[in-house]
């Protein structure tokens, strides 16, 4: 799953109404048929991804999060998909998100239904019930990609315990690092006050979110200046790297750096998260 700083949500139900406030550069546009959208609404917004035009959005593909494929909505968000042959709007389904994940084997279910699809999408589960948050390694290796459902793991819960909510963080963060997935930081609900907005990304990156969703289009600049990777710092990787490589002592030490096995393997981790192509620490 390519690693996108920001993923934009957008009800399906009115996608077509809300496209000309859809941000154009560094983010990965979500259609949304589960929370944003009533249930009342869903077969109409089922029927609009069918005639749609997302051509001019300048996307190469779009994702979308479905309904649990334990409800009668999320066997037909499953069915609308395969229907439209696994494109929306005229762009390629690229990611499938998934909710309530409770351990890999659900998963491999979602897996199982899409892969009658020429290209099967790329599935990201979502760690939002407290089943996930103690199965997340398990999801984690049958996943593309990792979401942090803060507000429906809450609802699982008696008090918002910012201990445990912490800990659901970390352990996510690293499962995810374990598989080199992306990780992406659950939405803010915060629309005015930008700078609660950047504080909540800074904390999200020091825990190891590649990502964070945004609901509303003022919070998308601040998102993706948090999560952005310079090329600079996509350069320093590859010199360490070659550096390292050229030292035939395989350790060194200058004013600036040290060079040792541990921060070549990070590097290398690094850029290949960032290039798509991520594999578990072996």
């Amino acid at each position: 799953m390519k690693v996108d700083p920001c993923l934009f949500y957008v009800p399906a139900s009115r996608v077509d109404t809300l496209l000309k406030n859809v941000p154009r550069d560094s983010i990965a546009l979500v259609l949304d048929l589960e929370d944003s959208v009533p249930k009342d609404a869903k077969p109409t917004a089922r029927e609009q991804l069918g005639t749609v035009d997302l051509t001019g959005t300048g996307l190469t593909g779009v994702s979308m999060r479905i309904n649990s494929v334990e409800t009668p909505d999320g066997l037909l968000d499953i069915q609308t998909i395969l229907a439209l042959g696994g494109r929306i709007g005229g762009l390629p389904l690229q990611t499938v998100l998934v909710p309530k994940v409770a351990a890999g084997r659900d998963v491999a279910i979602y897996r199982s239904l899409l892969s009658r699809l020429d290209e099967p999408p790329e599935i990201c589960s979502f760690i939002e019930t407290l089943d996930a948050v103690e199965n997340a390694f398990d999801i984690a290796a049958a996943s593309e990609g990792l979401c942090f459902g803060q507000a429906d793991l809450v609802a699982e819960m008696w008090a918002q315990d910012e201990a445990y909510l912490a800990h659901a963080r970390s352990r996510m963060c690293v499962a995810a690092s374990r598989y080199g997935l992306p990780v992406i930081d659950t939405n803010s609900f915060e629309l005015w006050d930008m700078d609660l907005v950047r504080a909540q990304c800074e904390a999200s990156k020091q825990c190891g979110f590649t990502g964070k969703a945004a609901i509303h289009p003022k919070q998308v600049d601040t998102i993706v200046e948090t999560f952005s990777v310079p090329a600079a710092e996509l350069d320093e990787y590859r010199q360490t790297i070659k550096d390292y490589e050229a030292d035939e002592r395989g350790f060194a030490v200058s004013k600036d750096r040290v060079l040792a096995p541990p921060f070549v393997l990070r590097a290398r981790r690094m850029l290949a998260l960032h290039d798509g192509i991520a594999r578990p620490i072996r």
